[in-house]
């Protein structure tokens, strides 16, 4: 069911967006590591029935990597392999008695032994979001644009996160959370953020950080790149719903978020009648699909569940102790579209 009856559908606009950023919004990957991110190529013999292989290589510090290979990038399938590899800088190598390989440079080259013995190659891939540099539409409010803090109004240990060249917000986790000044109900949101690298760290410690709608739905940031995508990473309505699909890019490249939200429904007595939902893209890809949320998020599953929010709320840019970055922030209020609608 289509909980947004009077709106252009958010997947229509994602397409929009595609068509009309693809050929000038071009994504420079930077990375402190060589050897991280994605790789996609072929079997060059050994295998007939499934001939594509894809990897993905995850920093775990002091010169140690996981590195997993599988069918396809991006889709919910089980690894062929998980590997620990080492890397000098230069060159990573693994060998774990069946799969071995290497990479040095764009390429990456390998097989397996075993009975049905085989050679693969592949290349570096990088995922380009479609939305990516997404400009704001007509009537949209932007909350964050290179230019100045005025959108948001709460700072609650000092006056600000740190404001960098390019148009960047960094999280500075010595100030805490932000919020705007202005509050939402039903709106669509469209944010670009980028994790750090910190290949020392683990779990929730990891490029971990978070946006909040109507002040208390929480959409999880977290380098959860190449892991399973529980309900506590990257594109998960915290403790609510996993993703569909772990979409999660490597961490120092830029991703995006096109959020369309919901508010609960209550009637004149204030009796709950409908849940939140929400839809969440990631990376250009639908993660949560009209999602029914029963309660707001929390952070601690000692405290009591947050009720259904009955009033306007904030939305919320989370500091967790590391330093994610943001950029091109703005939303379309959909309540105001859906009040007008009723009185024309």
């Amino acid at each position: 069911m289509n909980q947004f009856p009077n709106h252009t559908s958010l997947f229509a606009i994602t397409l929009i967006f595609a068509l009309v950023t693809a050929c000038n919004a071009v994504q420079a990957v930077e990375t402190d590591d060589p050897f991280m991110g994605d790789w996609k190529g072929l079997w060059q013999s050994g295998e007939d029935k499934h001939p594509t292989l894809a990897a993905q290589v995850i920093p775990l510090g002091n010169r140690q990597y996981q590195v997993t290979l599988l069918e396809a990038l991006y889709q919910r399938v089980p690894p062929d392999a998980v590997i620990t590899a080492t890397g000098d800088g230069t060159v990573l190598r693994f060998d774990d008695g069946f799969f071995f390989g290497e990479i040095q440079g764009d390429q990456f080259s390998g097989g397996r032994r075993g009975d049905k013995p085989g050679t693969f190659l592949l290349q570096r891939f990088n995922l380009m979001p479609p939305s990516l540099g997404a400009q704001p539409p007509e009537g949209a409010i932007v909350l964050f644009d290179g230019s100045g803090f005025d959108a948001w109004g709460r700072f609650p240990k000092g006056s600000g996160w740190d404001m960098l060249e390019g148009g960047i917000l960094q999280a500075n986790p010595n100030l805490g959370t932000i919020e705007t000044r202005r509050k939402f109900g039903d709106c669509r949101l469209h944010l670009e953020f980028r994790i750090p690298l910190l290949p020392d760290a683990r779990g929730q410690e990891r490029g971990n950080s978070g946006v909040f709608l109507q002040h208390y739905y929480e959409v999880q940031i977290l380098d959860s790149y190449g892991l399973p995508g529980y309900w506590n990473e990257c594109g998960a309505i915290y403790r609510i719903s996993a993703p569909y699909v772990n979409m999660c890019l490597p961490p120092q490249q830029w991703q995006t978020y096109d959020i369309e939200f919901r508010a609960a429904r209550f009637d004149e007595e204030g009796n709950l009648l409908e849940n939140a939902r929400m839809t969440v893209l990631h990376n250009g890809v639908a993660v949560q699909k009209d999602q029914e949320m029963p309660r707001g998020t929390s952070g601690d599953a000692k405290k009591p569940p947050v009720p259904p929010v009955k009033h306007p709320g904030a939305i919320r840019l989370q500091s967790h102790k590391n330093q994610v970055q943001f950029r091109n922030i703005w939303v379309v209020d959909l309540t105001e579209e859906e009040q007008g609608n009723k009185t024309s």
